[in-house]
């Protein structure tokens, strides 16, 4: 299964279309035993989610590949000290011995901590991780250094944000067989909210989201389909990380998995500033 569950709402109220807020244990358990029954294999998380390393840990991930992510680090940290409690934490607070992935959560940490590189090598000799990488955030963070470095990077895609594909960093990233996880697919729910809904902060692209919401009713498709099958089509990517709130969403988002041919030139609607496509940037009260 290409999907990977996304559980940054497990830990903390996240998302700019959350109106429920923090899940709850009852439904966190319910959405691991659906992922199991689904054959999703990946969970995505971070020590930077709140509690939410601590709350996955009371389901029992052993069946899964899970990647975590190390808080950015601060200038006056002991890098290894740094790296070695954040990882300590996490692996405790999971209840596992070992994770799949352990990536930077801020990718600039590669460049100005350069012992980071031996360090993180060293915890996978260890056999606490078995792939090691970043998370990035736009394609101008790739460097032959980082690609020497990675074996898994997690990168924004969607729709709108075709950055990694139209600047081919997606086809460099996987010339150099680095598994490639995508999140944002529904850009914060964004892509999801009903037409005249969107925050006024985006009012200057509202005939793009207009355009989106009509190219699904052309193609008699949801806007959730159209977005998520938009990224699940792209063959370099190896798993669509998805953020879940609910039971109701995870369930929503596997019959909405399909494999469509759609004739149309999606990168009329790709949109180029970061002021948009780059959740970051928003500012939204």
């Amino acid at each position: 299964m290409k999907i990977a569950l996304g559980t940054v709402q497990f830990g903390i109220n996240y998302g700019v279309s959350n109106t429920s807020g923090q899940t709850s244990q009852n439904q966190i358990q319910q959405i691991i035993e659906l992922a199991k029954t689904a054959s999703i294999t990946t969970i995505d998380t971070a020590s930077a989610y709140g509690d939410a390393e601590a709350r996955l840990g009371q389901c029992g991930l052993s069946s899964f590949k899970v990647v975590s992510k190390i808080k950015p680090i601060t200038s006056q940290s002991n890098v290894n000290d740094c790296v070695t409690n954040d990882l300590d934490k996490t692996l405790k607070d999971l209840q596992l011995p070992a994770i799949y992935g352990l990536l930077l959560h801020n990718a600039q940490d590669f460049n100005h901590y350069p012992e980071l590189t031996a360090i993180l090598k060293n915890k996978k000799a260890q056999g606490l991780v078995e792939k090691i990488g970043l998370s990035l955030y736009s394609p101008t963070q790739i460097s032959d250094e980082m690609l020497c470095f990675a074996d898994l990077v997690q990168i924004p895609v969607n729709i709108f944000d075709q950055r990694f594909i139209k600047t081919g960093a997606l086809d460099r990233l996987k010339s150099k067989n680095i598994e490639v996880h995508t999140r944002s697919a529904f850009l914060q729910g964004l892509l999801l909210m009903s037409e005249g809904d969107w925050p006024a902060y985006f009012n200057p692209i509202k005939p793009q989201l207009e355009r989106f919401h009509q190219l699904a009713k052309k193609l008699n498709t949801s806007p959730l389909s159209l977005a998520l099958n938009y990224v699940m089509n792209i063959t370099q990517i190896d798993k669509v990380v998805v953020g879940i709130n609910n039971l109701a969403q995870l369930e929503g988002i596997l019959i909405n998995i399909d494999n469509p041919n759609y004739d149309i030139d999606f990168e009329e609607i790709s949109l180029q500033d970061e002021h948009f496509i780059n959740p970051a940037n928003w500012q939204i009260s």
